[in-house]
């Protein structure tokens, strides 16, 4: 079940899990929700309670200049990399840690303080990708809920360091079952963590639908099985988060945790505060790796605000950009 394990936590090998700070992480009752059209829709449904226009795409961000001296009143500036800068009292960043770890060296000006920054290095951010597998009919019982798949050198597939090439279809645990049927059809979902899971996003469709169905035939003993359609997430390979999910690395802390989500400029900085704050699922201290936890720090940062300019007389409060 280590294979299991590695997708719940988004990493290559549980070797890289600390065990420290393991039980930090909590789980919600019930089951998973699955969105009709996928989370792009809980993004229209989030995106439709706000006034048009407010919302900018395809704008990358080359830098966030912050503790700004020469302008008091916009202590934030947002550089991006078509040259357009963006004033702001704050700003929120919530962008994913694989890619907070590749460019927090140069992202903000003046650099994190250390502790963040070391911070972001212990934490752990894996990759672990979907294959939806869509049949004209189930081949799996009606009641079937997971279909796992055993290989007999078990041991071997989890602590291979062999080829990827050869191997990487072995570190597929399993594969879930999407219901109802009448919303998703026959449909199955296969979970795969690590290198090989990285391997696998180097691949063409083609070659991926392959090798699932070649895994599939083997394992059912039907050599006619034959998918309708195969879809594979891309996590890794995708420039904006260079992985799925973080997990708690070896080393990490409870305060690693807290100063994930620690505001700039700290406490007891006589610069204007709360400049620049964070969000996202690896700054939440218990439902990290999670589409919930990433939801609840986006509204703790917007809380954080909120009772900010609530302490603060009037007649102190500038034009806010937010």
């Amino acid at each position: 079940m280590l294979k299991v394990e590695c997708c719940v936590n988004g990493a290559h090998s549980m070797d890289e899990v600390g065990l420290g700070a393991f039980g930090q992480y909590k789980t919600l009752p019930g089951l998973d929700c699955t969105f009709p059209g996928g989370f792009e829709g809980l993004i229209h449904k989030l995106m439709s309670e706000l006034p048009d226009d407010v919302v900018t795409f395809n704008r990358p961000v080359r830098r966030v200049h912050w503790n700004n001296a020469e302008c008091e009143k916009d202590p934030v500036t947002v550089e991006c990399h078509d040259g357009e800068k963006m004033l702001a009292d704050h700003v929120i960043v919530s962008i994913p840690l694989g890619y907070l770890k590749k460019e927090c060296s140069s992202l903000f000006q003046p650099p994190l303080p250390l502790h963040k920054l070391h911070s972001i290095r212990r934490l752990g951010f894996g990759t672990n990708n979907k294959v939806f597998v869509e049949f004209d009919e189930p081949w799996w019982d009606a009641d079937c809920e997971v279909v796992y798949l055993l290989w007999e050198d078990e041991d071997a597939v989890v602590d291979q360091v062999s080829d990827v090439q050869k191997s990487w279809i072995k570190k597929l645990f399993g594969f879930t079952v999407l219901k109802p049927t009448e919303r998703y059809g026959h449909v199955l979902c296969g979970w795969i963590a690590g290198h090989e899971s990285e391997y696998m996003e180097t691949l063409s469709e083609l070659e991926v639908a392959h090798a699932i169905t070649q895994l599939i035939r083997r394992f059912t003993g039907n050599p006619v099985i034959t998918p309708r359609r195969v879809l594979r997430s891309r996590w890794f390979s995708d420039p904006w988060t260079c992985g799925s999910y973080s997990y708690l690395g070896k080393g990490c802390s409870e305060q690693d945790l807290d100063n994930m989500m620690e505001p700039l400029p700290p406490r007891g900085s006589k610069s204007q505060p709360l400049q620049v704050l964070f969000a996202g699922e690896a700054t939440h201290p218990c439902y990290f790796s999670t589409v919930h936890g990433a939801l609840l720090t986006g509204r703790r940062e917007a809380d954080r605000l909120i009772s900010h300019y609530s302490s603060t007389s009037l007649s102190e409060v500038p034009k806010s950009k937010l």
